[in-house]
């Protein structure tokens, strides 16, 4: 059965659960003649490719660049942005055979990925080009070669914060001959490592001011709300902005799957099963899906659940893809999904970015991502050559994903979410800041970003990093600043997970990052890999390696933290009605205290155990809100903390929505009775050493989240409280509180009287 004729099989056997099938007809391309100057060759090499036309986006983009603008294209998956930036600057090079193009990627898979296709139009042309990727996997006989010719160079911001512009002096010709700098995929540019890059380009815009250079920028992103700002933001300078594609759009079917709710066991089916059971569907009839999961572990668990249903002829059909899977395996993944040996591939986000996977005809999207963007980039996956796609959303219980299935106009209704960065974060600034001054010194009154350096000289020079001479500041220390960066993380330790099964034939599977180790690799948990299951024997924090065993388990674990929060400063504070709204900065001291065994198959908890690991403290921006005594229910005092608790579990929920971040980018928690936030308080705080703002945006924009939330209680079927709603109750994170066997009333009665104060 086609696509099509499976669609209509689930329409009959799955109407009940299906809240929307939305389609989108099929979209013709709108066509533009090659510019008038475009070289013979490059017409020939575009022929060979079938290509005797461009999209009307991929000539507003060519004319542009060619007119001397910077640039940023934002048009839909697989719409041809590689060529709207790669046309003009082979154009580019033909006319003059000394200038050098960087191109930057935020992974070095994409790089590689889009390695050949450079390198095989510089065949066609004609041309010796030196096209490379310059990454942490080049050779070092490799890497000085592209520094002495390399043409074309690839990399990622990583490579070039700590590997290239720190040593700037040996890439004197590569910078004083720079003419393009293309950065793809900025829609990843957000948070904390966006903020980073801001401040990478910060650097490599000065260091090319001091070779005398001025390149063009190119910036290519999924759909965002304001790709112009960000873009402006990110380089700081003007931007032409290309936003209406040309390209031609199969035609699309949305369909948004709310899993079965069973009265007598009052439990609705895991959306993991549901997604195994359509899924299952759509391999056996050679249909090619990618499912995307919301964590590693569930990435592990959905694998196993399809493979099951497929049966021995077709499990090895499926495979998963997520983050701390090594390199090899990645490739290994990406070539079986290009050459048809794989029909399903499980994945996180890992593969929401344009690595060339081969043709898709669905995607199962498990729960929301967080981000429309995100939505969006995994729908794209499928139908990538312009034939009928399925795009699948299965809710979770959460009360985001079933505010969701009740209104799906909302994934539709515009562009996605504005990106947000902060360049100017106290925290990443001084580390770039630092990094700036190791490469180039900078003199008294000369600026870096928003400030003058001279605000920040004296600290680093109380550091013993900075001497102050005749004006100018140099940078004094043996330190390398750039090697202590990380612009991803707050740490730069990764964990190793090291399989130990065979004695004397150790080998690495697997790494994970430092603030993810006690929740998924402390002692006695299980960490579920490619399909199998490993028992962690001993977790050496110290050397940053835990050692594991392959086991034959029914269950995984599943950790949990205690996080204390303490303020660092107020920095405002405003009164409105009942409520006291607060900004700030907090203290974050988190620590992994249990795990729990869930059988995987029925979900039931088998019983838990303890973990001991050393506390983690992170400093971040933080908002609260202090709820006058006048706006809280009449109840008795013992079920308030309950009653908050259940707020905030409310608000968390919806909190991306008014935010339009990813809901791991936020926390939000109650405060009763507490000595710093105040008696009856809800906090909120940016899950990001540092912060971005998005819990300061949120308390700035309580009315609109308070709305929602609301209207997500009132619009809520249940009668007591449920995980649509306000959650249930959980000794995790509750503790102790006395719970009444309605809090639903009392959360709508506080919720009328804010709305109303």
């Amino acid at each position: 059965m086609n696509l099509e004729q499976y669609i209509d099989s689930l329409k009959q056997s799955e109407n009940e659960n299906i809240r929307a099938l939305i389609e989108i007809p099929e979209k013709p391309a709108r066509f533009a003649e090659l510019p008038a100057g475009i070289a013979p060759e490059i017409r020939a090499a575009l022929k060979e490719r079938g290509i005797s036309k461009l999209y009307s986006h991929q000539r507003e983009a060519v004319e542009r660049y060619l007119a001397g603008r910077d640039i940023v294209v934002t048009t839909p998956t697989a719409s041809g942005k590689t060529l709207c930036y790669l046309l003009p600057i082979m154009q580019a090079k033909m006319q003059n055979p000394k200038g050098k193009h960087l191109f930057m990627f935020p992974t070095k898979a994409l790089a590689q990925d889009q390695l050949a296709s450079y390198r095989d139009y510089g065949r066609s042309l004609g041309q010796s080009w030196n096209i490379n990727t310059f990454d942490g996997d080049t050779p070092e006989e490799e890497r000085r070669m592209v520094r002495k010719a390399g043409d074309f160079i690839l990399t990622n911001p990583d490579m070039l914060h700590s590997g290239i512009m720190p040593h700037h002096s040996i890439w004197k010709s590569f910078f004083e001959n720079l003419e393009t700098i293309v950065i793809d995929e900025m829609h990843t540019y957000i948070g904390v490592f966006g903020s980073h890059v801001a401040n990478v380009l910060r650097r490599l815009n000065r260091l090319l001011r001091h070779y005398g250079s001025n390149p063009r920028y190119i910036f290519c992103s999924a759909t965002i709300a304001n790709p112009t700002e960000l873009a402006e933001q990110l380089a700081e300078r003007p931007f032409a902005a290309v936003t209406d594609s040309g390209a031609p759009e199969g035609k699309k079917y949305f369909l948004f799957y709310d899993p079965p709710f069973y009265e007598k066991l009052q439990i609705a089916e895991s959306p993991y099963k549901a997604a195994a059971r359509i899924g299952a569907g759509l391999i056996k009839n050679e249909i090619p899906t990618i499912f995307f999961a919301r964590s590693r572990n569930r990435v592990e668990i959905l694998t196993t659940f399809l493979r099951s249903r497929l049966g021995e002829t077709l499990a090895h059909k499926v495979r998963g893809y997520r983050g701390g899977f090594l390199p090899l395996e990645r490739r290994q993944v990406e070539r079986a999904l290009r050459e048809g040996q794989c029909l399903g591939v499980v994945s996180t986000n890992a593969l929401e970015l344009g690595i060339d996977i081969g043709a898709l005809s669905a995607v199962v999207s498990i729960g929301y991502p967080g981000r429309l963007s995100s939505l969006y980039q995994q729908f794209g996956r499928a139908g990538r050559k312009k034939e009928p796609a399925l795009a699948v959303l299965i809710a979770s219980p959460s009360a985001l994903d079933q505010y969701l299935m009740r209104n799906p106009e909302f994934l539709f209704a515009g562009k996605g979410e504005a990106a947000i960065v902060n360049p100017d974060n106290l925290l990443i600034y001084q580390d770039q800041l630092k990094c700036a001054a190791y490469e180039l010194r900078f003199n008294e009154g000369e600026k870096f970003g928003s400030f003058p350096v001279d605000t920040f000289m004296e600290h680093l020079q109380n550091e013993r990093v900075i001497v102050a001479k005749n004006g100018t500041y140099f940078w004094m220390s043996e330190t390398y600043p750039a090697a202590n960066v990380s612009l991803r993380s707050a740490a730069t330790d990764n964990f190793v997970i090291v399989d130990t099964t065979e004695t004397g034939n150790e080998k690495v599977i697997g790494e994970i990052d430092y603030f993810s180790a006690p929740l998924f690799i402390h002692d006695e948990a299980i960490y579920m890999h490619a399909g199998r299951h490993y028992y962690v024997d001993k977790l050496r924090w110290d050397e940053r390696r835990a050692e594991v065993t392959l086991v034959k388990s029914d269950y995984y674990t599943d950790a949990h933290e205690k996080v204390h929060r303490s303020i660092l400063h107020t920095d405002e504070t405003r009164e409105t009605g009942a409520l006291k709204l607060h900004w700030g900065e907090v203290t974050l001291r988190r620590q992994a205290f249990l795990y729990k065994k869930i059988k995987i198959e029925t979900s039931e908890n088998l019983g838990w155990g303890q973990i001991r690991t050393p506390e983690i403290e992170m400093h971040t921006q933080g908002a609260w809100i202090e709820i006058g005594a006048r706006a809280l229910p009449q109840i008795p005092q013992n079920y308030m903390s309950a009653l908050l608790t259940r707020f905030a579990y409310l608000l968390r929920q919806l909190a991306p929505l008014v935010a339009l971040c990813d809901r791991r980018d936020i926390s939000v928690s109650a405060a009763y009775r507490d000595v710093q936030f105040g008696e009856h308080s809800i906090i909120f705080h940016d899950n990001y050493p540092g912060g971005v703002g998005l819990s300061h945006k949120l308390v700035a924009n309580h009315e609109a989240l308070f709305a929602l939330a609301a209207e997500t209680v009132a619009k809520c079927n249940c009668a007591t409280g449920c995980p649509s709603c306000i959650g249930v109750w959980d000794s995790n994170v509750d503790g102790e509180a006395e719970i009444p066997e309605d809090l639903k009333t009392p959360v709508r009665e506080l919720m009328d009287r804010l709305l109303l104060a």
